[in-house]
């Protein structure tokens, strides 16, 4: 949904699209394929929903139209307020017609084929792809500043698990922040599991379903060892990496030492940006190889930058772990600007004014965003017993909740995709 609605004042032909422009005096181009192509009528169907009986194979790349009427209502009940505006294009070349500014409109289309479309301005808004109007739908969620850091978002688990206002918030909360610790959950095996089905389907991996985070020595895991784990984002050698994470804190070191570690992984990239924009061009557009290899069990591999960019730019992804990163396979020419960058970067997450520490009690627990969330954790005392249970869940999942939870409470919500992850 768009900030504000706004109907169009002008339509313009021209070179093989449609020109409109909105009451906000700015302009998009819809191609006609573009159009024709995404007709939602009852015969074309609805691809969203699965319901997509039209296939871009039956049409002609060269389809036009005939001409295009734009339809006016005084509300968007749908009364009508005047007589269509006509614009003809059955000739080569262009043509515009303008429109009044006031109530709603209507885009309905003639084609070459004999079909006929209509769309309204609201689903024209939404879609629209002239490059200012993607720039400004971009989500970019804030960086963390010294009183998140201070005062990360908290919640009580009874609040969130029986409210969907609750747990809306909680969503928005990692959405925006990454990060969401809740407090006073029972502190026993198989709370944590019905709570995540909440949220999504729970993501299986080679260390199973459920993970218990348990100190024992005979198993091959890094979070098994009692010596501190800097912050890193999990199992970058995976092609798509886990999502949320959650982790359940059933039992703590008597001592209290153990400290979870967590880190927005956005800031510290924005931050080597600033200071070196070429070290982060490197570590954006280079590819950098992760391997997770245990004899007979699991040779996972996989490239990928440790931080991903959408197209213009924006942050939208971490990937960070240096115990399972493989030698570097990248362009000679890169190699010094490359490691200059992520030295400077690994610097930056051993930071500790920029991290949040949280001793998790006993009922406590986390849930951060993997593809943005750098965590770790403190030397664990062996004197006693830490039980964290780890489950995990897709982002695309996590999303879906989000938009369905808002809806749920008749909360407007943004349709399209939000942050892609580390997958550039």
């Amino acid at each position: 949904m768009t900030e504000k609605e706004h109907t169009i004042v002008k339509i313009q032909s021209l070179e093989g699209k449609v020109l409109v422009t909105w009451s906000d005096g700015s302009v998009s181009p819809f191609h006609f394929i573009w159009l024709r192509d995404n007709c939602r009528c009852a015969d074309c169907g609805e691809p969203t929903i699965g319901r997509r009986t039209l296939r871009l194979t039956d049409l002609s790349l060269d389809v036009r139209p005939t001409d295009i009427t734009v339809n006016h209502y005084a509300n968007r009940h749908g009364s009508s307020r005047e007589s269509p505006s006509c614009l003809k294009t059955d000739q080569p070349g262009t043509g515009q017609v303008g429109i009044d500014q006031s109530g709603i409109s209507q885009l309905a289309i003639k084609w070459s084929d004999g079909h006929e479309s209509i769309f309204s301005d609201h689903w024209l808004q939404t879609y629209r792809y002239d490059r200012p109007f993607r720039i400004s739908q971009c989500f970019k969620p804030p960086l963390w500043d010294r009183p998140i850091l201070e005062h990360p978002p908290e919640m009580l688990f009874d609040e969130v698990n029986s409210s969907d206002d609750s747990l809306l918030e909680m969503l928005c909360h990692i959405r925006d922040h990454g990060l969401c610790f809740l407090k006073g959950a029972e502190a026993k095996d198989g709370v944590l599991e019905p709570f995540v089905n909440k949220i999504g389907y729970i993501q299986e991996t080679n260390f199973g379903r459920v993970q218990d985070l348990v100190i024992d020595r005979t198993k091959p895991s890094i979070a098994n060892d009692v010596t501190a784990l800097k912050t890193h984002t999990d199992e970058p050698y995976r092609a798509s990496p886990p999502g949320i994470l959650m982790f359940h804190c059933i039992a703590t070191d008597v001592n209290g030492a153990g400290s979870s570690t967590f880190m927005d992984g956005f800031q510290l990239a924005e931050i080597l940006r600033q200071e070196d924009p070429e070290g982060f061009q490197a570590l954006a557009q280079n590819r950098q190889t992760y391997r997770r290899h245990f004899a007979g069990d699991v040779d996972l591999v996989t490239e990928f930058p440790v931080i991903s960019i959408d197209e213009f730019g924006n942050i939208c992804g971490i990937r960070i772990n240096d115990r399972v990163a493989s030698p570097l396979n990248i362009d000679e020419t890169q190699i010094e600007i490359y490691y200059r960058g992520l030295k400077r970067f690994l610097q930056l997450t051993e930071d500790p004014d920029r991290m949040i520490l949280r001793i998790l009690q006993p009922g406590d627990i986390a849930i951060f965003d993997n593809h943005r969330i750098l965590h770790g954790r403190t030397t664990i005392s062996m004197k006693g017993k830490r039980w964290l249970q780890w489950m995990q869940i897709e982002r695309g999942d996590f999303y879906s909740t989000l938009r369905i939870t808002a809806d749920r409470l008749n909360i407007p919500r943004d349709a399209n995709p939000l942050l892609r992850g580390a997958y550039s």
